[in-house]
């Protein structure tokens, strides 16, 4: 008798480890960003062709599902399962060099992916752009279509003497004249979007939400359940970032369970030298007192923990910054409490200089 209770009790066990194992894993997926595929490109924005093939091998030797990335935003937004360990890989601008060194690669191995194209400059031909024909060699070689503002403009940059509608109709003219150009030459319109350098501030985010986009930016972190679709996260796989050592962490990182984030807006007055963020929450299997937070430089950020009986855990960041103009991000990292993986978490600001420029 006691022996069978045992064996329950076991099995009950197992069945909570795995149940928890899988609501962890469940809901997110990791989005990869590069540019350039080349050796003769800036090298912060580009992965060779050999980092590349090492990235897809990495993938396929540890155990990586790659999806295309609707599909991944789809199981999200109706709270559908997806496989741990998933990945979605992405390419921004329609640069030459994917064509010429990522595209047989990913075909040769029937690899999903999203290249997200800007129609300026390839309605002017631009050589370092493709044309429409190697986009449809793209569509047919079963990549998909994601779409940029046409000009490939900083929505989160105002220009000289606009005003907030005159801002909000420019980004939305953009999106528009985009679409219909994509509409026309290669048949679609897409409702996946990226930000151009990642950057989007509460204006540009509404437009996209009225839009019925899903956009992506630059700061890291999995897509998932707690991030918003109108700036969903991405981990760089190019410059520094390529490095195989370096990815691998950010490859398998879960999701910070987040609540709520009260943050001063995303555009940071001129003299705002210490921005601050509160993140309030929810329960899960990540260890709060090992959080760390960092800056884009590695350097760390003053975090403060609050864990107070009767309400949800929440921790602020809060650190002086340098001189430098630009965009800001604090990326938050605190251990799984029962494996070697990290839940990750990042917000972003802006720092202009007193002319609101940066």
């Amino acid at each position: 008798m006691k022996r069978n209770h045992l064996f329950s009790l076991l099995i009950l066990a197992a069945m909570l480890l795995i149940n928890s194992t899988e609501t962890l894993a469940a809901r997110h997926a990791v989005v990869l960003q590069y540019q350039h595929i080349s050796d003769r490109t800036p090298p912060s924005k580009s992965a060779t062709e050999e980092e590349l093939l090492q990235h897809l091998d990495y993938l396929k030797n540890h155990g990586f599902t790659v999806w295309p990335l609707e599909k991944i935003v789809e199981r999200v937004k109706n709270k559908q399962s997806i496989p741990d360990k998933t990945v979605a890989i992405t390419f921004d601008h329609a640069y030459i060099s994917v064509y010429d060194n990522a595209l047989k690669h990913l075909s040769d191995r029937k690899l999903p992916f999203t290249v997200f194209v800007a129609a300026a400059p390839i309605l002017k031909a631009h050589p370092l752009y493709m044309n429409w024909k190697q986009l449809r060699n793209i569509q047919k070689a079963g990549g998909t279509i994601g779409s940029m503002g046409i000009t490939s403009s900083n929505f989160a940059k105002a220009l000289p003497g606009e005003s907030t509608e005159e801002r909000r109709l420019r980004i939305t003219k953009e999106i528009d004249l985009n679409q219909k150009a994509l509409k026309k030459y290669l048949g679609v319109a897409p409702k996946l979007f990226a930000y151009q350098a990642g950057q989007a501030d509460e204006i540009a985010r509404k437009v996209i939400k009225s839009k019925g986009l899903v956009a992506f930016g630059l700061h890291q972190g999995p897509v998932s359940r707690y991030t918003s679709m109108s700036y969903q996260p991405r981990f760089t796989a190019t410059g520094t970032a390529s490095n195989i050592n370096n990815l691998s962490v950010k490859l398998t990182s879960l999701p910070l369970p987040v609540r709520r984030v009260k943050a001063q807006p995303t555009i940071l007055s001129a003299d705002n030298k210490r921005p601050q963020a509160q993140i309030e929450l929810l329960s899960g299997s990540y260890q709060l007192s090992g959080l760390r937070c960092q800056n884009a430089d590695g350097l760390p950020v003053s975090t403060y923990i609050s864990e107070e009986e009767g309400k949800r855990p929440t921790f602020t960041i809060q650190s002086k910054l340098g001189e430098n103009v630009g965009p800001i991000e604090y990326t938050c990292t605190a251990p799984h409490d029962k494996s070697t993986r990290f839940y990750w978490f990042s917000h972003s600001w802006i720092l202009p200089d007193q002319k609101g420029s940066w």
